[in-house]
């Protein structure tokens, strides 16, 4: 389903750089019981605008088995060109831990340059990465990590590496075009060109957008449509993002074609402080 969700998650990249300083939050419901909670954060300081989405969703399968999805995207953006995309990746089932990884990639002459720092017990954790042990505890996610990365010695992966022939101008990653940037996007379509970092194969993905009007409310609806080798070959998954006149993201929809299983949800906003402004 990773690759499902990411792809609704993907929705624009209109191409601005936000000013100040804002946090958004928002909560919803999907399928399988699926509660969602997803807090944004996008800030400017010396040039570079950093936006930090991190996305809590726990659900049940047959009704049964609760597991827990934990994804954090760290994005830093400069000149309206992705420098870096950093993430957190953590997934329990039944209460055990089954998956917990931070990927970290850097622009270079070549393209994308990744570095994973990841193990299966809190002990192998310890001995490969005894100064950043402190984030293996999954209450810790949505802490600050980024800055303590370079002292993990995190493990060089080329083969999640981007090339950079894959690298078209407005690159951008999946929940800050979903929470943030689409935000400012007009009623022109575009061709959003995402990368999938963590990915080891089929890791860019251009995902068509359509103006789809604009309600009585005033709220702007645009809807993407994303295929993807991992999802179903023969049916499209899409996003559906509501924008109020004031740039505030009110509302997304999601359907989910996944190769494993379908799913469907909706989050909503619930306040902001702050603000991000366009252009």
């Amino acid at each position: 389903m990773r690759p499902a969700v990411l792809a609704w998650l993907a929705l624009f990249v209109p191409g601005v750089t936000a000013q100040a300083a804002e946090t958004c939050r928002y909560t919803g419901t999907a399928s399988y019981s699926g509660v969602i909670e997803v807090v944004s954060t996008a800030s400017t300081a010396n040039g570079e605008t950093t936006v930090d989405v991190a996305a809590r969703v726990s659900a049940r399968s047959f009704g049964l088995i609760a597991w827990r999805y934990l994804y954090q995207e760290i994005g830093i953006w400069r000149g309206g060109e992705l420098v870096t995309a950093a993430v957190n990746h953590r997934y329990s089932a039944a209460g055990r831990i089954q998956r917990q990884q931070w990927d970290v990639f850097r622009r270079a002459p070549e393209g994308m340059i990744a570095w994973r720092a990841q193990a299966k017990t809190l002990a192998d954790f310890q001995a490969r990465y005894p100064v950043f042990a402190r984030v293996w505890d999954p209450a810790t996610f949505g802490v600050t990590w980024l800055r303590d990365y370079p002292f993990a010695t995190a493990e060089r992966r080329v083969d999640l590496d981007l090339a950079r022939t894959a690298m078209p101008p407005g690159l951008g990653i999946p929940l800050a075009m979903a929470f943030h940037w689409v935000r400012w996007a007009g009623p022109d379509g575009v061709a959003a060109a995402v990368f999938l970092p963590g990915f080891k194969r089929d890791s860019r993905l251009d995902i068509p957008v359509a103006f789809l009007g604009t309600d009585a409310a005033g709220l702007t609806h645009l809807r993407a449509t994303a295929r993807h080798p991992q999802m179903k070959p023969d049916e499209a998954s899409t996003g559906d993002a509501w924008v109020g006149p004031d740039h505030r993201l009110m509302r997304l929809t999601f359907d989910a074609r996944g190769a494993n299983g379908n799913a469907r949800g909706e989050v909503r906003l619930d306040a902001c402080r702050g603000n991000a402004e366009g252009p």
